[in-house]
């Protein structure tokens, strides 16, 4: 039932993302002193890419780079020194992207002072030229999510037009609303301030999802950035796998984590709380959409044999698949995605389903 109510949401997302096009920014805002912080965990030059991509952008506009190596990597160390990037070193590494940036907080608050913003890019993803041009905090504003266009094969795409489906039906569904968008982990700015608020604070795996609830409820709003950062996803099934892993185990944290997070916030907004608690029961729709349709057969072959109240059954199983058609439908609607693809997407969190214990006890990452 929560994946039938979320996909009502996502309709109801969906129709507000069209009341207003996207929000201009204004020429009378100040351009903020960015911090930019890549942070690193045994990539080696895989950094190159997104490095250079920065470096370009940054020309003519206050911008101060960061890579922040989540224990030694020589190979990083001097591909940032060949391209005059700054690094910082923590250690001993780990556990979480989250205790990264709590790190970073608590070890580097000057880099943070001396910054009007923080934004944050994850190895294998690269900056548009205009990134600096139009990033900017209105009044107000306390975090910004760029719209992120994925790149790669395989499971790439559909997870690339995944997140092109949540970004502009349902962030921009957010925003008109007056809700938080989601964070999306790289490409992700946040004022120092709340960045300093919200990093001690990170316990999951999910650090992304977990920022925007606490943020969310402790009254910071962000919103929606109109630049790009192109970002690589995992083409192997194996590899977006191991990554949904941790999703998996992330989200189920969270669930455990914040409970109080999300009483501030239904007292604050609670329409998006229910929103928000519908969202983490409810997703992935890869896995929801099969467990939806494997229970409305199973009604369905009760009804047929007469087992129990027929009209209920036949009744419950047309809302579980006409909540599918409905997903299916938004999915389609955002653009022609490649089913191919797709079916390897669902390979992948079946995947995911199966290396979740492991997840519990290790960092399953993506291999570069």
């Amino acid at each position: 039932m929560p994946a039938v109510l979320d996909t009502l949401v996502r309709f109801h997302l969906a129709r507000a993302s069209r009341r207003r096009g996207p929000k201009a920014v204004s020429a009378e805002v100040a351009r903020p002193r960015w911090l930019v912080v890549v942070p690193a965990r045994r990539e080696g030059r895989s950094v190159e890419p997104t490095l250079r991509s920065l470096l370009a952008a940054a020309k003519g506009h206050a911008v101060r780079i960061v890579v922040l190596m989540d224990g030694p990597d020589p190979q990083t160390t001097a591909c940032c020194r060949d391209l005059g990037a700054e690094t910082l070193l923590k250690t001993p590494p780990g556990p979480t992207k989250g205790a990264v940036l709590a790190w970073l907080v608590s070890n580097a608050g000057s880099l943070l002072s001396e910054s009007d913003g923080v934004l944050l890019v994850d190895v294998g993803s690269q900056a548009a030229s205009n990134l600096f041009d139009a990033l900017v905090f209105e009044p107000g504003v306390d975090g910004l999510q760029t719209r992120l266009t994925g790149t790669g094969a395989g499971t790439g795409l559909a997870a690339a037009h995944s997140e092109r489906v949540g970004q502009e039906w349902e962030d921009r569904g957010r925003q008109a609303l007056g809700w938080s968008v989601r964070l999306r982990g790289t490409g992700s700015a946040l004022s120092p301030r709340a960045l300093a608020w919200v990093a001690p604070r990170l316990r999951t795996r999910v650090e992304d999802l977990e920022a925007t609830l606490l943020l969310a409820a402790a009254g910071y709003r962000i919103e929606l950035a109109e630049v790009e950062i192109r970002d690589d996803k995992p083409a192997a099934v194996a590899d977006a796998a191991r990554q949904r892993a941790r999703w998996l185990v992330g989200r189920l944290h969270l669930a455990l984590r914040h409970p109080l997070a999300f009483g501030q916030l239904f007292l604050r907004r609670p329409g998006e709380a229910l929103a928000f608690a519908v969202e983490l029961l409810s997703r992935p729709l890869s896995l929801t959409a099969l467990l939806r349709l494997l229970v409305a057969g199973a009604l369905t072959v009760s009804a047929v044999a007469g087992n129990g109240q027929s009209w209920v059954e036949v009744v419950a199983a047309a809302v579980l698949v006409a909540s599918v058609v409905g997903d299916l439908t938004i999915i389609q609607l955002a653009g022609s995605i490649n089913w191919r693809s797709a079916a390897k997407l669902v390979s992948a969190w079946l995947g995911a389903v199966l290396l979740a214990p492991r997840a519990l006890w290790r960092w399953t990452r993506v291999r570069r």
